[in-house]
């Protein structure tokens, strides 16, 4: 089922959220989780993340949860803006609860290397909050090295996982989410952490929408 996944190559844009998932993000059942990605390849030099047109030449995500028994499966790499992509800004909409975000570096083989190399990728746990509409999950901070392109430029070949942190930067993380959606309150920041021992599943809490309609 992964590698199924695996074997579309999708292009990458921005895009807004959909009318539904702003519909459910308003009504309390979802949320917009923004995250940053810095990367940084041979003697230190910056490296855009998300530069390519397809989603394979970029560092892209796997998201397991409660409905995946906790294995990531590939999710599309999202971005409000071109300008925002470009500094490495790209986002989710989940439920709440606690989500495995597994990051993945470009694809520089067949995409059955790709997945068996990749099956052990870290994953960094997300636990977003009952009632939160707004999240920043952090700014990974990746280093790695890379080759170079027939017509230039270079592009990420390997992460270096043991170099991987997390850093904090909520006030430009609230400036954007502010400013795309204003009417959807405070923006929350509760930062991914490294996965640590047991996989953790819960299942998700009802909606307010569907738990006011039970009440009724």
């Amino acid at each position: 089922m992964f590698v199924g996944h695996l074997v579309g190559c999708t292009s990458t844009g921005p895009g807004s959220p959909s009318a539904r998932e702003t519909k459910a993000v308003g009504a309390g059942e979802k949320a917009i989780v923004l995250l940053r990605v810095r990367c940084t390849i041979e003697s230190q030099q910056p490296y855009e993340p998300f530069g390519n047109s397809l989603d394979d030449d970029n560092v892209s995500f796997g998201l397991g949860s409660f409905e995946t028994g906790g294995e990531p499966e590939r999710v599309p790499l999202r971005f409000l803006s071109p300008e925002s992509r470009k500094n490495g800004w790209t986002y989710l909409v989940v439920p709440h609860g606690v989500h495995y975000l597994a990051v993945y570096p470009p694809r520089r083989t067949d995409v059955f290397t790709y997945a068996r190399a990749i099956k052990g990728a870290p994953r960094w746990r997300i636990d977003i909050p009952q009632g939160a509409r707004l999240v920043y999950a952090g700014t990974l901070r990746l280093a790695g090295t890379s080759d170079g392109l027939l017509f230039g430029g270079r592009i990420m070949r390997f992460i270096r996982t043991d170099e991987m942190s997390v850093g904090n930067e909520e006030e430009l993380a609230r400036m954007l989410l502010t400013k795309e959606f204003p009417g959807f309150g405070e923006t929350r920041t509760v930062l991914m952490r490294l996965q640590q021992g047991p996989t953790i599943l819960r299942s998700p809490l009802p909606s307010p929408a569907s738990q006011g309609s039970q009440d009724r």
